[in-house]
Parts: structure tokens; sequence; C-alpha cells
């Protein structure tokens, strides 16, 4: 086992957020917690009575404006702080500047981590809390199969992005985590190239379509949801190198039902919807298709099930692709090992990235806040991580 992956287990031992948690309190460490833009104040008391229960030293909270302060006070009795304010930590009327903040809503709020880090806090945006010790449990497990999944990549920025998720998922501090520059599934060498015949699962709003399109691929796009189906329809239904289909990809042919949510519609038996799902195999030959050049991912937990359904297809052709690997624990290695299975003579790639909202999650407001900070709309994250095969 290497050196990297060795320290990597032996920092979990000590680092991972319940240990964390633990050395915080019998240390009584000052920390804060973070409440953005979504504050429901009986529900934040909530949140700050967890951490008080865990035995933490919470001697503040921030918010980002005044009027939430306000609001806030009839709920807590702990000093309400407003984010433009925590330079004035220490000073008269102010509290001790906390060492760490704590942001419960991690997929907004966390666009605000480089404002603390700025100002010498380090943030804590737990993955999946309540479950924290099982999922340790669960990676520790697993180990044999992530080691052989972390020694299957071609370079060095793989493996260390590939160890900073295990690292991060473990402690929630967003320091951890090690995030890539280019855009989400375009690492260089493993996007489709003119004349390809491209699949995009779970084409959404069409515009990975459409840049795979731009490249000169033939793209085959698939959304399983109605609206963003309509949706993706009425941005690229007229380029003529894109074809849109009202398909859920799985492992068979069938109707199922599915939660529709936006960006993160997925099948679900509790879903109130009913949608179609084909297999890609089937797909392929129904369309009598000549070879499958790329894929790409994105279908909200379903992509292992995809994979199976395009078992001989990606067995006869070897298209490259990029696959999702983040919606579930196991996908970090359960999707290269049974892609490996398949062809062994596969290279794999990882990389980590923060998402992009320039168009996406946060409304006009919300962006116009985050600028005014001086941040980035690209926001760190414990998923958006992607699985690249060649």
């Amino acid at each position: 086992m290497s050196a990297e992956f060795i320290k990597l287990v032996s920092d979990l031992q000590f680092e991972r957020f319940n240990m964390h948690l633990a050395q915080l309190a019998g240390n009584r460490t000052p920390v804060a917690i973070f409440f953005g833009f979504e504050l429901i104040p009986k529900e934040a008391a909530t949140n700050i009575q967890v951490l008080v229960n865990a035995g933490l030293n919470v001697n503040c909270i921030i918010v980002l404006a005044d009027r939430q302060a306000e609001v806030l006070k009839n709920f807590v009795d702990v000093p309400v702080v407003a984010l433009e304010d925590i330079s004035h930590f220490g000073e008269e009327n102010f509290p001790v500047k906390p060492q760490e903040v704590f942001i419960p809503d991690t997929s907004t709020d966390v666009a605000f981590a480089n404002y603390f880090a700025h100002h010498g806090i380090e943030v804590v945006a737990p993955y999946l809390v309540g479950i924290q010790q099982e999922y340790f449990s669960l990676i520790m497990q697993h180990l044999p199969e992530i080691y052989a999944v972390h020694e299957s990549f071609i370079d060095d920025e793989s493996k260390k992005s590939f160890r900073a998720v295990v690292k991060g998922r473990l402690t929630g501090k967003v320091s951890n985590y090690r995030f890539a520059s280019e855009p989400q599934y375009f690492l260089n060498g493993f996007t489709p190239t003119a004349g390809d015949i491209a699949i995009d699962g779970g084409a959404f709003d069409g515009a990975t379509a459409e840049s795979f399109a731009k490249l000169g691929a033939k793209v085959f796009a698939f959304e399983m949801d109605a609206d963003n189906y309509r949706n993706c329809l009425a941005r690229v239904g007229g380029n003529p190198n894109i074809t849109v289909e009202n398909l859920g990809l799985s492992d068979k042919t069938c109707e199922g039902n599915y939660v529709s949510g936006d960006a993160g519609s997925q099948r679900s038996p509790k879903g109130d919807m009913v949608g179609k799902f084909v297999d890609l195999d089937s797909y392929v030959a129904r369309k009598n298709l000549p070879r499958v050049d790329y894929i790409k991912l994105d279908i909200e937990g379903a992509e292992f099930d995809m994979l199976h359904g395009a078992a001989k297809t990606i067995t006869r052709c070897k298209p490259k692709m990029a696959v999702s690997a983040y919606h579930l624990a196991e996908d970090l290695w359960e999707l290269a090992l049974y892609i490996k299975s398949l062809r062994p003579d596969y290279e794999f790639a990882f990389r980590h990235y923060k998402i992009d909202c320039t168009d996406y999650l946060l409304d006009a407001d919300e962006r116009a806040i985050v600028k005014y900070f001086g941040l980035s709309w690209l926001i760190p994250n414990a998923g958006e991580f992607v699985l690249y095969c060649r």
C-alpha cells in the first residue's frame, strides 16, 4: 500500500468528523454556525442546539444580514453577528473569533467558504452528518476496493483528488477537498471529438449536449424528467446533431416512478411521476448505431444500473466515459471496478468540481449577494466528482 494512502487511513482515525467534534468539545474551542440564504429561525435554533448538546463551545451565530440577526435573537441566547462584521471579532461587544464555522446548508451557503477562510476561520460542512460513524465503517470495510481504484488512476492529480474526497467527506472540512479548474466533464483527453457518437445521460437543460455537439459529436441526449425534457428540447431541439429522448437510462427497458426535482430528479419507487426507461444496449440495437464513442452520466444514483444496461456496448466499443461517482457512497469504488471487469484495458482519471451557479441553483438576488462579498459563483461541495474512463 502506498505511503500516501497509508497516511490517509491514519489521518481518518483521528480527524474524522465525530472524533473532531469530541476534540473541539474537550478543548472548549470557540466555534460558530452560519445561516445564509435559507434562515428559518426555529430550524436554526434546533441546529444550534445539536452542536451545544455535542458539548461544543458555540460562542456566536453568523448570518448574512442585520435584519436576520434581529429575528434570530428572539430564538437563541447566543450572540448573533452579521457576516460583514466578522472582521471585528475580539473587539468590544464582539465575541472571540471562532476557530471553525459549521454550515448546515451545504447546497448554497458554502458559497461563503472562501470568505471565512480569508478571515482565518475553518469551514466545516458535514457530509451525511447523521450517519458519519456508519459511513466511516463502510469506508474502512471497503478499503481494499478503494485502494484498488486509487492505484488504477493514470495520473498523480487523480490520486490526490480521490484521497481528498475520501478525507473531506469524513472530516467535513472544505479545505480538505481538491477542486479541478476545467469545466466539469471536460478533462483533456476524455472528451468527445469530431465525428463521435456521444451519449449524454442526464441531459437536464441540454447545456452539456450542446457543448458536445460543438465539439463535432453526434449527440443522443437522455432526460427522464418531463419538465427537464421540455426545457432541453426548447434549447437544443433544433440542433441537427442532437437527438433528445424523454427516457431515463437504466439496466432494462421499462416504466418506473421518479421524483421530479429540477436537476435532482431521480428514479424512486416513492415518486409520484411515471417515466420511461431504456437500457443502452437495446437503444443502440433499435437505432442501429454502428458504435458509441463517448458516454457522459449524471443520473442521480442510477449510474451503476445504467452501466449494467450498457455492458455489451461498453465491451464492444470501449467508449470514453465521464461518470458521476458521488450520488451513492459505494460509487467511489463500485463503478470503476465494474467498468474494469468489462474491459480490463480501461484507463481511469478522477476530478472533483465546484458547482457552477452562474445560471443554476442561485437566483439573481443570491448571485448579487455572493458577488457583493467578492466571491465566485463556483460553490465547493461534497459531490460533483467524475470518474473519467478511456
